[in-house]
């Protein structure tokens, strides 16, 4: 968020943002500020450069005239005003309302006010679209072995072959199997322990330290280093916190982000559920699966408010056919689940499937063809790539080459053996 601050004086300037200076570092980058000050003769030129526009109470009288102005030239610009307790006490908040300010503060209020209304002002421009924002997915499983891993794994390659900046946040805190599968692992582990311990503070420059690139777009977040951080992160209610900061900050830094549950359900899950964009449910079609899922729908439905946000992808278990309508119309009878909950195709069946892990590719790239693009247009249809990203992607990864270009294979042959995270 792009803030002007507009006074008379540098030193009215720098009064009001002492306001945002009080803020904490976590606030700061979740709104992700950039702060510039600016005397009311020259704030015109500075309007493209602007989201918010802050008044001090320094301009009194001219605030509304410039307030009107910016309105004529810039209306999508929020604008935020302080005036002297005198004048708010005296109805200076309703003629600055009639000219279109969002908000009128008295000059004796603190930074938690104004904290308030630009965390509302973000808000605002989240649901417009104006804000940045990465798009979270939640992949989800009711049952182990239907290749929930393999489907985020596969999600992320092909974001990558899109240059979609992307963070696969691994969740299994007992296996580990997406960061095995991924040779993602290293001494990044013992900063998250640290988020959870107390011993760090969890910010942008740590976050970043975190992280383990394993392709030029893509970067995987570990489970912590040790048992005891790693349940207290999925398990304990204080993991939460440390989820949602998590979330927070890989929205502003990654174009998408693709979470590996591993199938846990806890505080953490719970807090991820209601804040992704996307929770993908990946099942096979066996009655065991099937059953496990309905279970898992009726835990997670509540936490979702509904099932706009849920997608089902069908793993299959054998290359037998998969009746796809019979399977969608037994949970749509119990769950009452939307259409677009089955909007993505059925995942065709791949003798190779579980041979990707650990050989610099994933079941995209390792796969024939047919679920190149099954994967391509899971990730169009959940918008984590666009059609044209999609068509570039396919033209790099050609059947006949597909095992000489996975999309790891350069971390690999870079690294030695023992060198490996």
């Amino acid at each position: 968020m792009r803030i002007l601050i507009v006074d008379n004086s540098t030193e009215t300037q720098a009064q009001c943002a002492k306001r945002i200076e009080g803020f904490t570092k976590a606030d700061k980058e979740m709104l992700d500020l950039k702060v510039r000050l600016v005397n009311d003769r020259e704030f015109v030129d500075r309007l493209s450069e602007a989201d918010v526009v802050i008044f001090g109470a320094g301009i009194s009288d001219q605030a509304i005239s410039l307030a009107r102005q910016i309105r004529a030239e810039a209306p999508w610009i929020q604008i935020v005003m302080f005036v002297s307790d005198k004048e708010y006490g005296g109805g200076a908040f309703r003629s600055a309302h009639s000219v279109g300010v969002r908000k009128v503060f008295p000059d004796s209020a603190g930074s938690l006010d104004l904290l308030q209304e630009l965390v509302a002002i973000h808000a605002d421009f989240r649901k417009d679209g104006r804000t940045y924002e990465g798009r979270i997915v939640v992949v989800m499983h009711a049952k182990g072995g239907v290749g929930g891993t393999s489907v985020t794994a596969a999600l992320g390659e092909v974001c990558s072959a899109s240059n979609r900046r992307t963070m696969l946040w691994d969740l299994d805190v007992e296996t580990k199997d997406l960061s095995r599968a991924l040779a993602a692992s290293g001494p990044e582990a013992k900063i998250i322990s640290g988020w959870i311990n107390g011993s760090r503070d969890i910010n942008r420059e740590t976050f970043r330290d975190a992280l383990i690139p394993i392709a030029g777009d893509v970067s995987v977040l570990t489970p912590p280093a040790g048992f005891a951080e790693s349940m207290d992160l999925v398990c304990h209610a204080d993991g939460m916190e440390i989820s949602q900061r998590i979330i927070e900050l890989s929205r502003v830094l990654f174009d998408v982000v693709i979470v590996d549950t591993a199938g846990r359900m806890g505080p953490a899950v719970g807090g991820l559920l209601r804040v992704a964009d996307v929770v993908l449910m990946v099942t096979d079609d066996s009655e065991l699966g099937l059953t496990a899922l309905d279970l898992l729908l009726t835990s997670v439905k509540p936490l979702l408010g509904g099932s706009d946000r849920l997608r089902f992808v069908i793993n299959p278990s054998g290359d037998e056919p998969v009746d796809f309508k019979q399977i969608s119309t037994e949970l749509d009878h119990v769950h009452q689940l939307s259409e677009a909950a089955w909007s993505l195709p059925v995942i065709p069946y791949d003798a190779k499937a579980s041979e990707w892990p650990g050989t610099g590719s994933t079941l995209y790239s390792i796969g024939g063809k047919s679920l190149k693009a099954v994967f391509h247009e899971i990730a169009r249809k959940l918008a984590l790539v666009g059609q044209s990203g999609a068509n570039s992607a396919d033209d790099a990864y050609e059947e006949d080459t597909a095992e000489s270009r996975g999309w790891l294979q350069r971390l690999f042959r870079r690294r030695p053996e023992t060198e490996m995270r």
